[in-house]
């Protein structure tokens, strides 16, 4: 346990002396974490998964809300998790997808820390509404036992009724993101559900507090993929993120865009480097207004979508090619760089601008994303050579409503 509470505090030392700025997504603390892609075999314990870690940079006490959405943007699993001061957290999704959930307590119902840590410079509370909540994550009930039909792109009776969630892509991988907010006391709402925000009275908080990051391990190809968690801010007096009509925030789209949210957004366009026969995209994109369950094999209405411009250049600055259609065309997904990107240079580097085409819903055609460009050997045998995220270069802001002019 010091371990653990050891390099938390080295590790939020370190993070605490970089500059915060809303309206540039930097790797500081903050009020919500967007860990934006994850896989889970739910047929094999042995296949990939996807294992996040949550810290706590602060010395005072923390409640995070957990909540998994599908890759069309729906939210299905929810829980909290309690951090002391400068404590660590980790969340197997495998096995939140097998209905166990990390167990975490308040001092109430932890009185001599064999749960949750607590060191010496660090805060142990208790946040209200708790009580009830640790019985049932051991046991299970509080993750519905279609978790994984939600997540597969099949009909998930607890979670859609007689409706899907998500994409069927056959090989049994569940996939989607998670989002992490920052609360002050347990609770069992989502980012969708009203009343969710402080300045509605609700649960999330905006103090600038969280840090994460996330592995993805693929055992079948001796892969592993580590990658940041998207740190956003919260700050309910700067002008971009305070309450106001038409404003592009992260949770835009479940507060009627009027930023009571307090969020900072996410980029709109980006750049980042590619080699041939190597390089996947990992994309996250704002769908511009909720989404809902769909007759299974279809999709929500507004989706698929597709971008403003992508433009491929080789090592020399050289135009190569401008690929369309719907590239990116969900809230979550993988884009193959051998496919539709034609990444087809020994090395070079991508433009994408993923902006809408045409003006679509309250801010026209502005939508904020996320990339990270996966590498990987993809003619090589299993094991052979390096797997890694190169992050993308975030180009413009949602908050500004920008909209990058393609090289």
């Amino acid at each position: 346990m010091f371990l653990r509470w050891f390099a938390g505090v080295l590790l939020a030392a370190a993070s605490l002396n970089a500059a915060a700025e809303i309206g540039t997504i930097d790797q500081v603390p903050a009020a919500t974490l967007l860990f934006p892609h994850f896989e889970v075999d739910t047929s094999s314990p042995d296949g990939v998964t996807t294992v996040l870690t949550l810290q706590n940079a602060s010395a005072s006490a923390a409640m995070a809300n957990v909540t998994l959405w599908t890759d069309f943007g729906l939210p299905t699993a929810q829980f909290n998790v309690y951090l002391t001061g400068y404590d660590a957290e980790t969340v197997d999704l495998g096995l939140v997808f097998r209905r166990v959930l990390p167990i975490t307590a308040g001092d109430g119902q932890d009185n001599f820390d064999t749960i949750s840590p607590q060191g010496p410079f660090s805060q142990d509370i208790n946040f209200p509404f708790c009580g009830d909540l640790q019985t049932l994550y051991q046991g299970g009930s509080h993750i519905s036992r279609s978790i994984v039909q939600a997540h597969t792109g099949q009909l998930s009776q607890e979670d859609f009724g007689v409706l899907c969630g998500s994409r069927n892509l056959g090989d049994g991988v569940a996939r989607g993101y998670v989002t992490v907010d920052s609360t002050n006391r347990c609770t069992t709402l989502t980012p969708a559900d009203a009343g969710y925000f402080a300045n509605s009275g609700g649960v999330a908080d905006n103090r600038n507090i969280l840090l994460g990051d996330y592995v993805i391990v693929d055992p079948g190809n001796d892969r592993v993929f580590a990658e940041t968690a998207v740190h956003i801010e919260a700050d309910a007096s700067n002008p971009l993120t305070q309450p106001g009509p038409n404003k592009q925030t992260f949770y835009a789209r479940f507060v009627g865009f009027g930023a009571i949210d307090n969020r900072e957004p996410l980029p709109t366009a980006w750049a980042g480097r590619y080699a041939a026969d190597r390089t996947d995209v990992d994309y996250w994109r704002d769908p511009g207004a909720a989404t809902a369950p769909f007759a299974c094999g279809g999709a929500p209405a507004g989706l698929p979508s597709g971008q403003r411009r992508v433009s491929v250049f080789g090592a020399d600055g050289g135009l190569t090619g401008l690929p369309s259609g719907d590239l990116f065309p969900f809230v979550q997904g993988t884009t193959p760089g051998d496919g539709a990107l034609g990444l087809n240079q020994p090395l070079g580097w991508l433009f994408v601008n993923l902006n809408l085409s045409s003006p679509v819903g309250p801010l026209g055609s502005i939508r904020q994303s996320w990339l990270s460009f996966r590498q990987v050997p993809r003619s090589a045998p299993p094991g052979f050579g390096p797997s890694y995220y190169v992050p993308g270069v975030q180009l413009g802001n949602a908050a500004f409503l920008d909209d990058p002019v393609a090289p």
